[in-house]
């Protein structure tokens, strides 16, 4: 088993230095963000170059797909465009648009959720951030170039732990193993919920499990 061990956030700019933002500055952040969508999505459709062939007619239509996931995947995770659902419904939405956004053409990937376990208020924000990193790493490195694969999700609790399991059954990972930016996010989203992160191989398929303590949690 690889165990990821916390460690300082990468990257040039602190957690502690960002800004956070009133309820009103989200609120605007929110209508902005969503006004900027809606006009490339105008702009997508109302093209004529995007018009004129079958080929171009796809090509639009695929960018509009995506468009629409990309603000799916915002709002499940911080409520972008409009407010964030239930968190059972959050989850289930976040996995099936990662998977496909970032799915190629053509890719049937099978996605399972196992939602076994009650996520305590104060650490679901941490196992949304974190299922994001995880499918993310099963679909784009796990079945990268695969015609078809599997990938399943599981939230579940082990005694005093909460976890949630991401598996797939693609390649795995070359060795020696080199945390990217996704892990490097789910090492640093654990380490301030005094969890942790390990990837294993089990079998023909890699597991990326997030461990939680629900002491105190409830």
């Amino acid at each position: 088993m690889l165990s990821l061990a916390p460690s300082p956030a990468p990257g040039p700019v602190a957690d502690s230095l960002l800004p956070r933002l009133t309820a009103a500055e989200f609120r605007q952040l929110r209508h902005q963000t969503k006004n900027a969508l809606q006009r490339i999505l105008f702009m997508i459709d109302a093209h004529p170059a995007l018009r004129q062939t079958e080929a171009s007619r796809a090509v639009a239509a695929d960018l509009h797909r995506r468009i629409q996931l990309t603000a799916t995947i915002s709002d499940a995770l911080f409520g972008l465009t409009r407010a964030p659902a239930p968190f059972a419904e959050r989850l289930g939405t976040l996995a099936e648009s990662v998977t496909a956004l970032l799915g190629a053409p053509g890719q049937d990937i099978r996605l399972r959720l196992r939602l076994a376990g009650q996520c305590p208020e104060p650490l679901q924000e941490a196992v949304l951030r974190v299922a994001h990193e995880f499918v993310g790493n099963a679909i784009k490195h796990g079945l990268y170039s695969r015609l078809s694969g599997e990938v399943e999700l599981r939230l579940e609790q082990d005694g005093d732990e909460l976890r949630l399991l991401v598996l797939d059954d693609g390649w795995g990972w070359a060795e020696p193993m080199v945390a990217g930016e996704g892990l490097s996010l789910a090492r640093v989203i654990a380490a301030r919920e005094a969890g942790r992160v390990t990837l294993d191989r089990r079998g023909d398929r890699t597991v990326a499990m997030l461990a939680l303590p629900l002491a105190a949690r409830a």
